[in-house]
């Protein structure tokens, strides 16, 4: 192989290399909703059984979400994110500050406390 197609066949595998880390990047503001609300899913059809006893729904959603900064986490796979959320549940709408490691798996994106 010449010198050249060697240089040209480099060059293409390191952009193939840079598009696919582009895509195993941090996880979007979607991404970071969709990891709350599938953490929240969980607990709302826990939940949903003792609000139907008691007659009060009891799930909380989540209204809005923005990603403040994220980080890749020190010491553990994934990245360290803080973000401002806003949730209906049974004590009303809330909007709070938060922070999660968030891991992308097969099924998206899950998040961690630690």
């Amino acid at each position: 192989m010449s010198a050249i197609r060697r240089a040209k066949a480099l060059s293409v595998t390191i952009a193939a290399c840079a598009a696919l880390a582009a895509c195993g990047g941090e996880p979007s503001e979607s991404d970071l909703k969709a990891a709350m609300e599938q953490t929240f899913g969980g607990i709302n059809q826990e939940l949903g059984n003792v609000g139907k006893m008691i007659g009060k729904d009891l799930t909380t959603k989540v209204l809005a979400m923005k990603k403040l900064g994220c980080a890749k986490a020190e010491g553990n796979p994934g990245y360290r994110c803080d973000f401002e959320m806003t949730i209906s549940g049974p004590l009303g709408d809330q909007t709070q500050k938060a922070s999660g490691r968030f891991v992308k798996g097969d099924k998206g994106w899950a998040v961690f406390e630690k």
